[in-house]
């Protein structure tokens, strides 16, 4: 994300505070700004760039699959993105994957910085048919799309497995941590004088060390050593919000990064956190409406002086409507496709600062809504079972099944379960019916569908005999 403030001191402030955010949400990815991407022998441009991870290279969600020619749809964390009759699934955070119903287990699992989502670049074209190489040498992979194409190139060379696991110091898992934090993490403080410090939990290369407080490097100051490090502020710090980053590398020259907040108050308690609310377009949306309203509420009142609003790194405030309570912008001409981040800060009450910010997409044409239906293969109405037997069926792709048996002419009492759809909407789910009732000779089974992006639902209920 771009930023832009009136001094220097604010931009490095606005950029600590957006790279924070990055390490928060994903502390341990390395940058690959070095690695090129080529498609059918073409460069790709990607903003912002590839991302390498254990020896495996991720790059933005709608840059490859669009690249690729296939549609991709995201949501609530999901990626579902298709083309032709080859569909992907995957999923922020996890391993597993789906292509074509088949379940696959990648190497390293998508994950997002900031407002982008990455994804694998070998498995996400390999799973559409192309073919992909990697040139150590020159750092470029090659992706050369199904059914040919791009011109003449050699052929790419064997994409490198991972990198092996590192030794088993420190453990896998056990990173660098901070303990001991002087103030604590969310602690509030009326000393402006306040030593700052903490603890290692493993041993780490005091050279390598680097302390922020609020963007500003104050490591010059700091009293380190390859267990803790403590900062003794030589002016009163602000009343407010402080962060603390603390960069660098243990013994085995394995990075980390790690922050912590407080506040320093003139002594009266901290006000809670500023939150944005009633957001519009919804965080995660998509939608067609170039003109779409960007609107938002602060939980509350806010210094409207204080108050910055930026759109994809552009400051809008000055054509934003802004009050104590909310903002609201109309584009002046129609928002470009893709996705946008909407970016807020300024002062609550008492000066506190906040920065909050949220997504959303704009997309030539809404997909159409899928009709939810609920179909049930398996068993027939008024069939005979036993009392263990299997459910199944087809529903919305991804749809929750929630299932209930118990005694005609109720349905629950003996069982209840749940289970997800798959991608193309199939499912099964085997009731045991464990408590038996004396002289029980027929059962009502409930099936209930519901759509997981809508919140639609639709049912089916059986009338089954019970053999004996």
């Amino acid at each position: 994300m771009n930023t832009r403030s009136s001094s220097p001191l604010g931009r490095a402030v606005a950029a600590a505070t957006v790279f924070a955010l990055a390490v928060a949400i994903f502390p341990a990815v390395a940058s690959a700004q070095t690695v090129t991407v080529k498609v059918g022998g073409q460069p790709m441009y990607l903003s912002p760039g590839p991302i390498e991870r254990a020896g495996r290279v991720f790059v933005p969600l709608r840059g490859i699959f669009e690249r690729l020619g296939s549609t991709v749809v995201y949501q609530a964390g999901t990626i579902n993105a298709t083309k032709g009759r080859t569909t992907v699934s995957l999923r922020i955070g996890s391993t597993q994957a789906i292509v074509d119903g088949q379940q696959q287990l990648l190497d390293v699992a998508p994950f997002i910085v900031g407002a982008t989502t990455y994804v694998p670049l070998r498995f996400v074209a390999q799973s559409f048919g192309a073919t992909v190489g990697y040139d150590a040498n020159t750092r470029v992979v090659a992706i050369r799309p199904s059914g040919g194409g791009g011109g003449n190139y050699p052929p790419p060379a064997p994409y490198p497995p991972p990198r092996p696991n590192p030794p088993p110091y420190p453990p896998p898992g056990n990173p660098v941590q901070l303990r001991a934090q002087q103030p604590g993490p969310g602690a509030s403080t009326s000393d402006r004088f306040v030593t700052i410090s903490a603890e290692y939990t493993r041993q780490v290369r005091a050279g390598t060390v680097r302390v922020r407080l609020d963007g500003n490097d104050v490591t010059s100051r700091c009293n380190l050593s390859s267990y803790s490090f403590s900062y003794k502020p030589p002016a009163p710090l602000y009343v407010g919000t402080h962060t603390v980053r603390v960069s660098g590398a243990d013994v085995n020259n394995l990075s980390f990064e790690r922050t912590w907040s407080f506040y320093t108050t003139n002594g009266n308690p901290p006000p809670s956190a500023l939150e944005l609310r009633a957001q519009k377009p919804a965080p995660g949306t998509s939608l067609a409406d170039r003109f779409t309203v960007i609107s938002a509420q602060f939980t509350r009142e806010v210094q409207t002086g204080s108050v910055t609003v930026r759109l994809d790194g552009n400051d809008i405030s000055s054509r934003s409507g802004l009050s104590a309570t909310g903002f609201s912008y109309k584009p002046p001409a129609p928002l470009d496709f893709g996705l946008h981040t909407v970016r807020v800060t300024g002062r609550g009450a008492g000066g506190v600062a906040f920065d909050r910010s949220w997504s959303f997409t704009v997309i030539r044409s809404l997909p159409p809504v899928p009709s939810l239906h609920l179909t049930i293969d398996q068993p027939a109405p008024n069939a005979p079972v036993s009392r263990s037997f299997v459910v199944g069926g087809n529903t919305i792709a991804n749809g929750q099944i929630s299932v209930t048996a118990g005694p005609t002419p109720k349905s629950n009492g003996q069982f209840s379960g749940s289970t997800t759809a798959g991608p193309r909407g199939n499912f099964k789910l085997t009731v045991d019916l464990t408590s038996p009732l004396m002289g029980q000779q027929a059962i009502t089974v409930k099936i209930v569908a519901t759509d997981p992006v809508s919140g639609r639902t639709v049912q089916k209920v059986l009338q089954l005999r019970l053999s004996q």
